[in-house]
């Protein structure tokens, strides 16, 4: 069986831990502990989330969730070693964190090191199609300064139809 490691980044909040579980066809470890100062919601991840998928018959996928504070940069240098993809997740919000989005792909270098590459956009449930396409754009123009081309698409970390779909985008240009 062939083993595939696919780290899934974003800044805090974005649904990273979520996205683990909803893929992972094992029960998921999850490092989420109660955060003990204010960062918009009770539990943070502290530690790997890890999770597994069988994208076929000969191959199955680590799912590695990694904390989105820079202060854990050090866990994304060890998911980092031999990605066969790399999902970031960009939480939509009010005022979008492109230096966030920047700092993540001149730290996973997706387009230097030719890894497969999606941008997905989570908790985007209360943002209109104006909104959600003026954020296309400036997602877009960091992927440009990158010299980049990924895919952003809109991904439900709940869902698992919309998570599968995540995963058959990034095999899809995986192929290429």
């Amino acid at each position: 069986m062939e083993y595939k490691k696919l780290a899934i980044v974003g800044e805090l909040g974005a649904g990273k831990t979520q996205l683990v579980s909803t893929l992972s066809e094992i029960s998921p470890f999850e490092t989420e502990v109660e955060s003990t100062i204010d960062i918009g919601k009770q539990f943070t991840t502290v530690g790997i989330d890890y999770g597994r998928i069988r994208l076929d018959e000969q191959t199955a996928l680590g799912l590695y969730g990694v904390p989105g504070q820079e202060r854990y940069s050090f866990l994304w240098e060890m998911v980092s070693k031999s990605i066969w993809g790399l999902v970031i997740l960009f939480k939509y919000a009010e005022h979008a964190d492109m230096a966030n989005l920047d700092h993540l792909l001149s730290f996973f270098e997706p387009g230097q090191r030719k890894t497969p590459c999606v941008i997905a956009l989570s908790h985007i449930e209360n943002a209109g199609a104006e909104q959600v396409e003026d954020l296309v754009e400036e997602i877009q123009t960091v992927l440009k300064a990158h010299q980049l081309v990924a895919p952003v698409i809109e991904v439900d970390n709940r869902a698992k139809d919309s998570a599968i779909n995540l995963l058959y985008t990034l095999t899809a240009i995986s192929q290429y």
